[in-house]
């Protein structure tokens, strides 16, 4: 089991190295800090480094200071932690010829097509985040969850789950939630810092995507896109833009909703979320992506017309599939 090959690591190894996929959220870098702080608690040498910062929204975390961001950093670790992140492309200390022998990689993650390209592999596709397996870890391996840790993962949960309204939210979930606020934990600060610290620019920036939002004929795919061009005439970046595809997603009688997002000339992040009869997974995995059934992404090369015709299109056949299955009396 992936457990018990986790805590072996942990405990015959001292020197651990921490990190995760690009432009990170709220599950990346709550598991992140939660790890580090229970290895600690173990008397471990740790170091949690990225090469992207630490989002405005997460910074109130406990531990998120002593976060680095590095674009390398030396091989000096017993072992590596890549958390959230199911494809190690995605890692960015692996690019720009970073660490080209890393530690041997210990892969935690919960999304349904991870890659398994870790020495280490604990992936759970049921776990509503991966702060659910941290959690989990962190009682396997009889550490005392205080109020910082538990700060740290009951961010992922809130994060993953949308407040606990999205599909994945459970009772198993709630009682987790349950136990972390018994520690002293306050909710409505940590919901104040997620997702009541907007910046004056990143709400014009939403106004502008909320004026150009697009749907289709049907009424069940919406899309809003978003240019270096948005950025400059808002003084914003990519950061924020966390969450901005839940707008399309919200509008009555939409299934599939896309957020366009400009990485560079010719590349674009394509994010998907459904509302609960389509599954993105397999739009992602179309354009070399991947994710969760309701929650995926994938990057397409091309102009913006010529990425938009693909994945719209791809998108239009993903809805007509269920239609005729619908039509034809098959389960979904």
């Amino acid at each position: 089991m992936g457990l018990e090959k986790v805590i072996k690591c942990i405990k015959e190894n001292k020197r651990f190295l921490i990190t995760t996929h690009v432009n990170p959220e709220g599950d990346a870098i709550g598991s992140s800090i939660a790890l580090a702080l229970i290895l600690k608690k173990l008397g471990k040498k740790v170091v949690v480094c990225n090469t992207d910062p630490v989002p405005m929204n997460m910074q109130f975390l406990p531990y998120s200071k002593k976060i680095k961001q590095e674009k390398t950093i030396e091989n000096r670790f017993d072992a590596m932690f890549v958390l959230d992140c199911g494809n190690k492309d995605r890692v960015g200390l692996f690019k720009n010829g970073a660490m080209p022998s890393p530690p041997p990689i210990v892969n935690i993650d919960h999304h349904i097509t991870n890659e398994k390209f870790g020495y280490i592999n604990y992936i759970d596709a049921k776990a509503t985040a991966t702060g659910d397996i941290i959690y989990r870890l962190a009682k396997a391996l009889k550490v005392k969850i205080d109020k910082n840790i538990a700060t740290a993962i009951y961010t992922t949960l809130l994060t993953e789950t949308g407040s606990f309204r999205y599909s994945n939210t459970n009772s198993g979930i709630l009682r987790v939630s349950a136990e972390l606020i018994d520690t002293g934990i306050n909710p409505w600060r940590i919901g104040q810092q997620i997702y009541e610290t907007n910046t004056f620019q990143r709400l014009k920036l939403l106004g502008m995507l909320l004026d150009e939002m697009e749907i289709d004929s049907t009424g069940k795919i919406a899309w809003v896109t978003i240019t270096s061009a948005h950025y400059a005439a808002t003084s914003t970046t990519v950061e924020d833009v966390e969450d901005f595809i839940n707008f399309p997603r919200s509008v009555k009688g939409v299934e599939i909703a896309i957020l366009f997002r400009e990485s560079k000339e010719d590349l674009y992040k394509i994010s998907f979320r459904s509302r609960g009869t389509i599954d993105v997974t397999m739009l992602a995995l179309k354009f070399g992506g991947g994710g969760h059934k309701y929650a995926a992404g994938c990057t397409v090369k091309g102009s913006l017309n010529e990425v938009k015709e693909k994945v719209l299109h791809a998108a239009a056949e993903e809805m007509e599939k269920k239609i005729v299955k619908k039509q034809k009396g098959v389960a979904a």
